[in-house]
């Protein structure tokens, strides 16, 4: 019994020990910058940025070209399809497999095609993600500053946190006011 005694005392001296404050080595470390601290919502940012809500709509129309664009090829190439297997009574057998193999080359190309337009469109969108995301980070400084801020948590990393320590109304207003919509080049013209 005496043994746990002794041990419960220990833990309550070690536990004791390092909760109280240690005393400061020397002179620069007491006059600490006091912590000012703000919460972004970044989602919401992202979600309601007119930036953003512009690219998401450009994307979506270059995607709705690109389909449209790789169906009237789909379809070219089926109608040949069907032409040639018409064509095949008519055909000696190496004409037949050299216009097969011409087929099967126009189908490669038209694969190679699709997946650059994915490739073109990715890129366009990184982009323009990473011109929102640049002006994003000028204005989140600008109000670290002007605020005297040291930290700055994004909303979803706080369990708690009060709405006055909130900038992401002030930084969606000036990412509005600055970058209203992302200089994008239509994917494959440039």
């Amino acid at each position: 019994m005496r043994g746990m005694e002794r041990l419960i005392t220990a833990w309550m001296v070690a536990m004791a020990l390092l909760v109280l404050p240690s005393a400061p080595v020397n002179a620069q470390q007491q006059e600490r910058t006091p912590v000012k601290i703000a919460i972004l919502d970044v989602q919401r940012v992202f979600q309601n940025a007119r930036a953003l809500r512009y690219l998401q709509v450009r994307m979506r129309e270059y995607m709705e070209e690109y389909r449209a664009e790789t169906a009237r090829e789909e379809q070219a190439i089926r109608a040949a399809q069907q032409e040639l297997a018409g064509m095949r009574e008519r055909l000696s057998p190496q004409e037949y497999e050299e216009e097969r193999r011409l087929l099967e080359r126009r189908l490669l190309r038209a694969q190679e095609r699709v997946q650059q337009r994915k490739n073109t469109l990715n890129q366009a969108q990184q982009m323009g993600m990473s011109e929102v995301q640049a002006t994003l980070n000028v204005i989140v400084t600008e109000i670290a500053h002007e605020q005297a801020l040291t930290l700055i948590l994004r909303k979803d990393q706080a369990v708690l946190n009060a709405t006055s320590l909130e900038i992401t109304d002030e930084v969606l207003r000036r990412l509005d006011d600055r970058l209203p919509t992302v200089d994008l080049d239509q994917p494959g013209t440039h």
